[in-house]
Parts: structure tokens; C-alpha cells; sequence
């Protein structure tokens, strides 16, 4: 409260001082309306001690926007002083006056995430420093000379500020609709609020002085850092706390702000093309190459997140042994389990069988389908695979492409080859339309492998001999079974349905 406070005796103390020397531009009240500047960089100074890492360069940046309010105003105060022939001090404060949009630019712009990159935030700081140098070209170049007598020149001035300030505040108050953090939110609250009141209050007063200030016209500017000393001091309200944006409007807000900063520049160059052509069209140039650049850096970033993140999913998904497609066991799974199966038959002698399962003409339909067709397909074909009545200790893997394999524990050859009909079959009953298909439905060709005494433990053995054995059954038309060399029993065949 003891800030409040002192804040309030300060404002007092202006306005007193203002009436009693009747001028706004007095030394006096100028020293005042500084003091009141000072104590909202106290303010922000404050908040920026008290905040976590992340939001102090935030606090940082409202503090310096305000030091340079600050600088501006004691310039003022230094020409007023000790004079002012030369133009020096005023031109010194033009630029004070441009320095200011730096920080504040910054403030409202940036995404301030903790991975992002060098070299956008370098881009961001080049294209704030264009809008500085463009104001104070624009602001001296319309404010000295014979233009300076030119109402119109004066008002085209007054425009292009008040565009900015409430360019700024309305990207500050986005920002705020956007921020899920509560932290977030308190900062852009006290951001928006002291650039809203600073637009208004710096079109009202910009006014004024083209006719005379009146002697409370000082009384104004202070309007604004008082309000930030009040937001940083009280407590927030109560709305603030409840409000959470969705996360697409939080994701949206953040993409859009940088945005602002090239439409900034935009506008600037087009506004100083009348009094620099050149300079002014190479800066708006710049811009939009600057921006360019900042979003193909970012999305260069983003691809390789991406490339990174799917990397860790698919060797996630190979230590858990599941296909992220069908959900079925992968390739790592079924190697890993005909390996056990295979020891477990030598220790055993309880043998185990191998399934190799392609889908006839699977290339032609997903060339006449399309591949989101063909996903569905394999899905489905894996789901009846998996509910065909193979036990619960048996293993369907998807091999690769349109293949899937099943180990069958503890299986001879003769049970294995009724399994391979019941899965035939199983697949037919789905009637899964397929035009390039002989039956007009999608079929399965089954190898089938047994495991025998001599059998080596090397589980490519065993997948190698059900693959060839597969590669005869379609090369004697397809929708059938048919068994390795090796094994005692022949082959069997399930009809095709016209």
C-alpha cells in the first residue's frame, strides 16, 4: 500500500505544481511527472525480482520500455534547462521516443519459449530495431524543414503513432486471451493495461498540443505508470485466475504475434515512402524477407522435431513390440517369440509351427483403392487373424507390408495346416470387396513351416522355409495353403468362391 500511496502524493504533488506555474511544460511538474515514471520502474523492477526465469526477460522488457519514458521526459527537462539552439536534445529525444517501441515490440511479439532458437529472436531484434530507425526517419523528416508547418504533415504523424500504440495494445490483450499460465496471463494483463491507457492517453495529449497545452496536460501521461505500479502492487483479479483458453486459441495467438512486427514495418516503410523512398522500400523488403526467413527456420525446426519425435515413437513402439498400425505384435515381437518357441521344442519336443499369411494382390488394391483403403484393409485382416481361434500363447505379427506371421506353439504340422484353412476361410468371410481379385473379395496365401529335430535355432530358418512355401501357394493361384518340403504332410486347398 505504502506504493499506492506515494504514487498518489506524487500525482497530487504534479497537478499542484502544474496549476501553480500554469504551464505543463514547466521544470517543476516535469520533475514530477518523472518521479511517477521512475516508481513504475521500480514496479516492474520489482515484479521482474519476484518472477520465475522464464518470465523475468518479459518484466525486463516492460521495465526498459518505461526507462526509456523515463530518459525521454528528463531530456525534455535537460533542453528546458539549459537550452536547446542546436536541436541536439530534441533529436535526442526523438530518439529516446523510438527506443521505446524496441522493448515494447519484444514484449507483445515474442513466444519467449525456452527452446526457441537464437537465431529467430536475433530476427525478431533486427525487424524491432527497422521500426525504430523508420520512426525517427518519419518523425524527423515531417517535424523539421518546411513540412513542419504542414498541418497534414502533423496529423499524418499523429495517425501513424496512434496506429502503433494500439497496435501494440491490441497484441498485448491477445496475447492475454491467449495465455494458458497464469504467470503469463498476469503480465500481459499489466501490459495490455498500461499500453491501452498509453495509446489513448498519447492520442489525447498529441492533440492538445498542436493547439496549446493546457496547464493539467502533463497530468496525463502520468495516467498510465501510475496504473502499472497499481497492477504490480494489488492483486489480480479474480478473472484472471479462472480464465484458460482452449489450446487452439492459445497455439493460434502465439503463431499470429510475430506477425505483427512485419506488418509493423509494412506500414512504415509505406507511410516514410513519401518523404525516403529508398530507404523505406528496402526496409519493407527486408521485412518480408526477415519474416520469410523466421518461419522457414522455425519450420526447419519443427521437421526436425518431428523426424525426432517419430523416431522415438517407432523404437517406443519396437521395445513394446506392438505395429502401430494393427496393433497386432511387430516384426521385433515375433522373432523374439519363434526364437523361445523353437528352444522351448528342442528342450520339449513339443514342436512348433510357423504361418507365413500374404494378401493376394494387395498391390493392385491399393493402387485402385487407395492407400487409406489399404491401411483399413490390414487392419481388418489382422483383427480376423487375431480372433480366428489362435490360442492365447500363439503369436500374429505383422512381418512387413501386406505379410503377417503366426507362430503356433507346441503345433505339428497336420493341426497347423488346419489352422491355416480356418484363417483362409476367416479372411473370405469378411467380404472385403477387391476388383482385381479373382473371388471379387480379398484372400490370403498361407506358407507353413514345421519344426522338426534337425531344425537349427536360427528363427530365419524357419520364417525363410514358410516364406517359400507361401511363394508356391500363389504361384499356383492363390487363396490356398501349402506346406514346406520338409514336412510330412502335403498341401491342402480351400476352393475358391465365385
Amino acid at each position: 500500500m505504502f506504493a499506492v500511496w506515494l504514487v498518489v502524493l506524487l500525482l497530487i504533488a504534479h497537478l499542484g505544481l502544474a496549476k501553480w506555474s500554469g504551464h505543463a511544460e514547466a521544470v517543476l511538474p516535469q520533475l514530477a511527472m518523472i518521479a511517477v515514471m521512475a516508481a513504475a520502474v521500480w514496479a516492474a523492477f520489482m515484479r521482474y525480482r519476484r518472477s520465475p526465469a522464464l518470465l523475468r526477460l518479459p518484466w525486463l522488457l516492460m521495465g526498459l520500455a518505461l526507462q526509456m519514458q523515463v530518459l525521454w521526459a528528463g531530456t525534455n527537462v535537460l533542453a528546458m534547462t539549459v537550452g536547446d539552439q542546436s536541436g541536439y536534445l530534441a533529436a535526442l529525444a526523438t530518439v529516446l521516443s523510438s527506443l521505446y517501441v524496441i522493448p515494447c515490440m519484444f514484449m507483445v511479439t515474442r513466444s519467449f519459449a525456452p527452446d526457441e532458437a537464437r537465431t529467430v529472436a536475433v530476427l525478431d531484434l533486427v525487424l524491432s530495431c527497422m521500426v525504430a530507425a523508420l520512426l525517427y526517419l518519419f518523425f524527423t523528416k515531417l517535424l523539421s524543414g518546411p513540412l513542419a508547418s504542414d498541418p497534414a504533415s502533423i496529423y499524418v504523424v499523429l495517425y501513424l503513432a496512434d496506429a502503433i500504440d494500439f497496435s501494440l495494445a491490441g497484441m498485448a490483450i491477445l496475447r492475454l486471451l491467449g495465455a494458458r499460465s497464469f504467470r503469463w496471463r498476469y503480465f500481459y494483463y499489466a501490459a495490455s493495461a498500461h499500453l491501452l491507457v498509453n495509446a489513448a492517453v498519447a492520442a489525447i495529449y498529441n492533440r492538445l498540443e498542436m493547439h496549446g497545452l493546457p496547464w493539467w496536460a502533463g497530468s496525463l501521461i502520468d495516467i498510465p505508470h501510475a496504473l502499472v505500479v497499481l497492477v504490480a502492487v494489488r492483486q489480480p483479479p479474480r478473472w484472471l485466475r479462472a480464465y484458460h483458453p482452449s489450446l487452439a486459441v492459445s497455439q493460434t495467438i502465439s503463431s499470429f504475434a510475430p506477425i505483427i512486427l512485419t506488418m509493423v514495418v509494412v506500414m512504415l516503410s509505406i507511410s516514410t515512402s513519401r518523404v525516403s523512398l529508398v530507404p523505406s522500400l528496402l526496409a519493407g523488403s527486408a521485412a518480408v524477407l526477415f519474416y520469410g526467413l523466421r518461419m522457414a527456420f522455425i519450420q526447419s525446426r519443427s521437421l526436425d522435431r518431428q523426424r525426432a519425435v517419430d523416431l522415438s515413437t517407432w523404437r517406443l513402439e519396437q521395445q513394446v513390440g506392438r505395429d502401430p498400425l494393427t496393433g497386432i505384435a511387430n516384426r521385433a515381437m515375433l522373432d523374439t517369440r519363434l526364437r523361445e518357441a523353437l528352444e522351448e521344442g528342442r528342450s520339449s519336443g513339443s514342436y512348433c509351427s510357423v504361418l507365413m499369411i500374404d494378401i493376394d494382390f494387395f498391390k493392385q488394391y491399393n493402387d485402385s483403392l487407395g492407400h487409406i483403403a489399404g491401411d483399413a484393409c490390414l487392419v481388418q485382416v489382422a483383427c480376423a487373424l487375431s480372433s480366428s481361434r489362435v490360442r492365447a500363447h500363439d503369436v500374429v505379427a505383422r512381418y512387413g507390408g501386406e505379410e503377417f506371421a503366426v507362430v503356433l506353439v507346441d503345433t505339428t504340422m497336420d493341426v497347423a495346416q488346419d489352422v491355416a484353412q480356418r484363417l483362409i476361410q476367416a479372411i473370405e468371410r469378411l467380404q472385403i470387396v477387391h476388383p482385381n481379385c479373382p473371388s471379387g473379395y480379398v484372400t490370403v496365401s498361407i506358407g507353413i513351416s514345421s519344426q522338426v529335430a534337425q531344425t537349427p535355432m536360427d528363427p530365419v530358418v524357419m520364417l525363410d522355409q514358410a516364406d517359400r512355401a507361401l511363394y508356391r501357394a500363389k504361384s499356383k493361384g492363390r487363396n490356398r495353403y501349402e506346406s514346406a518340403p520338409a514336412a510330412s504332410t502335403g498341401l491342402g486347398r480351400v476352393p475358391v468362391q465365385g
